[in-house]
């Protein structure tokens, strides 16, 4: 299989658009006002990083929207594996998901195993995107989903 960088940005931003439901969804259930603020704070940072792969997106012409040059298909197969094993695939219901959470720290479990994942997928995205089309960006996304697990975890310290 072999992506282009807009597939590889397209990807991105259905991610990205799934956390913001889940957080949207989770502040709504949550009870405690803290995890409510953080759940709606998590959300805006999902619809930034919605419009960083957009900017992204629209850079790219069709002339120039280059196939990832992967000789092997090594990171062809292992952006497929990370977006296809994300817990906010595009065939998942981010709503249901988080309604189906029945505490907050259910919750905030869930939503470390979405930053996680993240990272994951977007550290393949990062070995597959020219410097050109973004990599610095995307290496910024890396550390910002980074700061969200630390921000998570800390928050699951006090629940």
């Amino acid at each position: 299989m072999i992506f282009n960088a807009g597939e590889v940005f397209q990807i991105g931003i259905n991610i990205e658009k799934n956390g913001r439901i889940f957080y949207q969804t989770a502040a709504n259930n949550a009870k405690m006002e803290s995890i409510r603020k953080l759940f709606g704070e998590l959300a805006d940072w999902e619809t930034q990083h919605v419009r960083l792969f957009e900017e992204l997106a629209s850079k790219l012409s069709a002339s120039d929207n280059p196939e990832i040059w992967d000789p092997g298909e090594e990171v062809s197969l292992y952006l497929k594996a990370s977006a296809d094993s994300h817990i906010f695939r595009s065939d998942s219901d981010p709503a249901a998901l988080a309604s189906s959470c029945a505490t907050a720290k259910d919750a905030l479990r869930m939503a470390m195993n979405f930053e996680k994942d993240s990272v994951v997928f977007y550290s393949a995205m990062y070995r597959a995107v020219p410097d050109e089309l973004g990599k610095n960006k995307v290496e910024r996304l890396i550390s910002e989903e980074l700061n969200h697990i630390a921000i998570l975890a800390s928050k699951m310290q006090t629940v």
